[in-house]
């Protein structure tokens, strides 16, 4: 049975399925989270779960290069660079963007022709795409960098939807680290509510985007941040009325069905996939 491993500005989370269950556990992380740290989780999963280590994959938020290698990590910078070890590699191993291992888990099923987006909202934003039910990546392999993509220009320069929407734009903003968001939301402050909904608003622009360019049949997403109240909706309020009415009436847009294991359960399914 495979193992997945879900990287990201916060947390590691990583998941194994075995003859007893699935297992779940969580390693924090941050911006001083380094390539030795990762390696260490990642062994000590696999040695405990060694039974189930069948294959092995790994999400990271960022872009990932042949051989493999972490090409580009805004979130964690200090994984730059980073090859995973001899001990990883001899096994049947991948290494792939986050939101490309969404993809695979929650389009796995889907019709063979679909044109289809997983974006995913946490740190940071990044999507991953499918036309025509095959994976579009681009020259390289990076397509999918939803949120390095310009939103607004005015005084402040020219805003990309990272610094608009994500994770880290709210945690800069206001001061409060994840936890304390969600509790300040939940309780009811206007100000902190405020600022949610206008980054929900700003990731709508991106979505209208991705669909007004690509047309897709079903954009489904992801990350920690689509489930701070208020975010969501909001998202989807305003890319409503920034699509082509046409376009915005095609496409179904929903929550990735495997909730916040979808990446990790998508490394582990393109690990164990006979076409690796």
């Amino acid at each position: 049975m495979p193992i997945g491993f879900d990287l990201g500005g916060t947390k590691l989370l990583m998941v194994a399925d075995g003859p007893a269950g699935r297992v779940v556990e969580r390693v924090e992380t941050g911006i001083g989270f380094d390539g030795a740290a990762l390696e260490s989780a990642v062994a000590g999963f696999v040695e405990t779960h060694r039974d189930a280590a069948s294959a092995v994959g790994l999400a990271i938020p960022g872009l990932v290069g042949p051989g493999p290698v972490v090409q580009a990590c805004d979130v964690l910078p200090r994984i730059v660079g980073w090859h995973p070890p001899a001990a990883l590699t001899a096994r049947r191993f991948a290494m792939v963007n986050d939101a490309e291992a969404a993809l695979a888990e929650e389009c796995h099923d889907a019709p063979a022709d679909v044109t289809a987006a997983v974006v995913m909202v946490g740190t940071g934003i990044g999507a991953a795409l499918l036309a025509h039910g095959r994976r579009l990546g681009g020259a390289r392999g990076w397509a999918g960098e939803l949120g390095s993509i310009p939103i607004a220009a005015g005084a402040q320069g020219v805003r990309t939807l990272d610094q608009l929407a994500s994770g880290q734009a709210l945690v800069a903003r206001l001061g409060l680290d994840g936890a304390a968001l969600r509790a300040r939301v939940e309780a009811g402050d206007a100000r902190v509510g405020e600022a949610v909904q206008e980054a929900g608003a700003a990731l709508g622009l991106g979505l209208a985007a991705l669909i007004d360019l690509v047309n897709p049949a079903l954009v489904s997403i992801g990350g920690g941040l689509s489930e701070l109240p208020g975010y969501l909706e909001a998202a989807l309020a305003s890319a409503e009325r920034h699509t082509l009415p046409d376009l915005w009436r095609t496409c179904r847009l929903r929550k990735v069905r495997a909730g916040e294991l979808v990446a990790a359960l998508g490394a582990a399914r393109i690990a164990s996939s006979p076409t690796l």
